[in-house]
């Protein structure tokens, strides 16, 4: 059993899940995929979650850093306007 991390809990839970697709004006369609970016301290389960999500959900795929291209991922780095911090 994994204790804590509700968060990521919650992450992986409504990734599973997926959303609902919409079409904007019959316009624009936005897919209803959920994607989810792990990031933390080295033994905090990170991959043990993400394997049991893979696991429970026929479609999902697992990636690591050393598996993916760089075309392949992609993150978005943006500084909180609040805390002038930057955040991924």
């Amino acid at each position: 059993s994994i204790y804590g991390h509700e968060h990521v809990k919650m992450a992986l839970a409504m990734s599973l899940f997926g959303a609902v697709p919409k079409n904007v004006d019959d316009k624009h369609r936005i897919r209803g995929d959920v994607n989810v970016l792990v990031l933390g301290d080295p033994g905090t389960a990170k991959s043990q979650m993400l394997k049991y999500a893979e696991a429970t959900a026929p479609r999902a795929v697992y990636s690591t850093g050393k598996g993916a291209s760089a075309v392949g991922l992609t993150a978005n780095v943006h500084k909180d306007p609040m805390t002038r911090e930057w955040t991924l």
